[in-house]
């Protein structure tokens, strides 16, 4: 199973340095991305920055639209069959299974839709620091290659912020883990 690490560089030159160290060819394994504020200066580098529909609440939104649109389509689908006598055919058919099937998928799109405009919220402990235009880079990495990574980061002079395990598509409610993530007084 995947983790994800997230560490903290300060500036340039320590971001330049990790990525020397992450882009050898022994650790391909790896998925690295960096999320900041400074997001210019890190393309300018070439390096992967954290993407929209990563920093963003889609999966959490259509998840719970979904959800939201069948138990719907459910209920009126009940009380439709219930309140009207449909015999048995394509009427029913159509009230069982489609009226539910398709709340659920408007009711993802939706849910998508409004989850754009949220920001993912297993990234606010993170954001003070992005906003500080502090580099922080979220490591996805095998349980095998953690105190690797560790060490790796401790020798680039890397503060670890925080670790938890990947939330998977199924089950969006799956809490942390690990979180470490205390805010240096300098940033509150």
């Amino acid at each position: 199973m995947k983790r994800r690490l997230v560490f903290l560089s300060r500036d340039h030159n320590e971001l330049c340095e990790i990525v020397e160290m992450l882009n050898q060819s022994h650790l391909n394994c790896w998925r690295w991305r960096i999320f900041t504020g400074a997001a210019a200066d890190v393309q300018r580098l070439g390096l992967p920055l954290a993407s929209p529909l990563m920093l963003s609440n889609v999966l959490g939104g259509a998840w719970r639209g979904g959800f939201w649109g069948f138990c719907l389509g459910v209920l009126l689908a009940v009380f439709a069959l219930s309140l009207f006598t449909v015999d048995d055919g394509v009427a029913r058919t159509i009230i069982m299974y489609s009226l539910p099937i398709t709340l659920l998928l408007f009711g993802a799109w939706e849910g998508g839709f409004l989850g754009l405009m949220q920001d993912n919220p297993a990234f606010d402990d993170y954001r003070p620091y992005a906003e500080n235009n502090l580099f922080v880079l979220l490591v996805d990495v095998h349980a095998v290659d953690q105190r690797l990574l560790k060490k790796i980061m401790a020798m680039c002079n890397a503060d670890q912020v925080g670790e938890h395990c990947r939330r998977t598509w199924g089950f969006p409610w799956r809490e942390n883990i690990f979180n470490n993530t205390e805010v240096p007084a300098e940033l509150s």
